[in-house]
């Protein structure tokens, strides 16, 4: 079987689990500012694995949860200021994968980087929402409209 998180075996699959345990909470942000970043690429990886929506560059708003669209726009700006850790570069190949298997090795390394990430930060307040959208340099998706859709 691959290692994924997905199969409970990820790369960094204990660190996941305390991660997810310490700093998600059953409903609304993350209790630390890593655990946002965390939670919003949870919300990605879960929308590939459990729904089949991708993030693509042009995307229909039927096609995508809002959620996931947020959490998108969320982590391709994000950087740490503390550390200069950023999630662009990671959401840049979620865009350009061609096919779903690169899709889905895009969304491992980026799982990678933020659970390695995230378990090594010092607990700060959370002053963030992906869902809020209250947030600068976001990215911009080219909208196509409902008679373009091929469904």
């Amino acid at each position: 079987m691959e290692k994924k998180y997905w199969y409970g075996n990820g790369k960094f699959q204990k660190d996941y689990d305390d991660i997810w345990e310490r700093l998600i909470p059953g409903s609304g942000p993350a209790l630390t500012h890593a655990g946002e970043v965390f939670r919003a690429m949870g919300r990605l990886y879960y929308r590939w694995f459990n729904d089949g929506d991708r993030i693509q560059q042009e995307m229909d708003r039927w096609s995508l949860a809002g959620s996931a669209t947020k959490a998108f726009k969320y982590l391709y700006q994000f950087e740490d200021p503390f550390s200069e850790f950023s999630t662009q570069d990671f959401m840049i190949e979620l865009l350009e994968a061609s096919s779903d298997k690169e899709y889905e090795i895009a969304l491992e390394k980026a799982l990678d980087a933020i659970v390695e990430w995230t378990a090594k930060q010092p607990v700060r307040s959370n002053p963030d929402d992906f869902l809020d959208e209250k947030y600068s340099n976001a990215y911009t998706f080219d909208e196509i409209s409902e008679e373009e859709c091929d469904w």
